[in-house]
């Protein structure tokens, strides 16, 4: 499947979260991933709850074992932490100038999803101790990125979206803008 990610207007922005909200709002969805917007988790209890969140708006947007590219980027060269990471070949792909100052390298490989398997890798990002992971479902063109604090969903299907906004409510923010 080609992706319409990597098509202009799109590829300027994907795979950074922040760029793609800002620039493309009507494809946005975010669910925090504790109550009343606690960003990073203390306890056993909460990382559950924290991967449960993740594992469930992820196989919504991508699909059960579907198969993805996760994409993993790089803020001006920084090198990356690997112990996160399944064992995956990365491939350069293309990079995301955000501005004069910052530019963003970007990197793929090919995985299955299964919040199962990736367990390890998404309370890793959720405690901040990797960052900048994106999940691109090749069954739906769907997009998962999960960060400290929460996950952020796009999708070129605006009743998908719907659907998932009332489906998580009780995750997302009470924030205008949906921050």
């Amino acid at each position: 499947m080609k992706s319409r990610w990597f098509d202009q207007p799109f590829c300027r922005v994907f795979p950074i979260a922040h760029l793609m909200r800002a620039e493309f709002p009507e494809y946005w969805l975010r669910i925090h991933s504790l109550p009343e917007s606690k960003r990073y988790p203390e306890n056993d209890i909460e990382r559950q709850i924290v991967f449960e969140r993740y594992s469930s708006f992820g196989t919504e947007l991508l699909g059960e074992d579907a198969r993805c590219m996760i994409i993993r980027s790089r803020l001006n060269g920084f090198q990356s932490r690997e112990a996160f990471i399944p064992e995956i070949e990365w491939t350069p792909i293309h990079r995301v100038i955000e501005d004069e100052a910052y530019h963003w390298d970007c990197f793929r490989g090919y995985i299955t999803w299964n919040s199962q398997a990736l367990r390890k890798l998404l309370l890793a990002i959720a405690e901040d101790e990797e960052e900048h992971i994106a999940f691109l479902s090749e069954t739906n063109d769907n997009v998962f990125i999960p960060y400290d604090g929460g996950a952020d969903g796009f999708s070129f299907d605006s009743a998908l979206l719907q659907k998932l906004s009332e489906q998580f409510a009780p995750w997302r923010s009470l924030h205008p803008l949906g921050l």
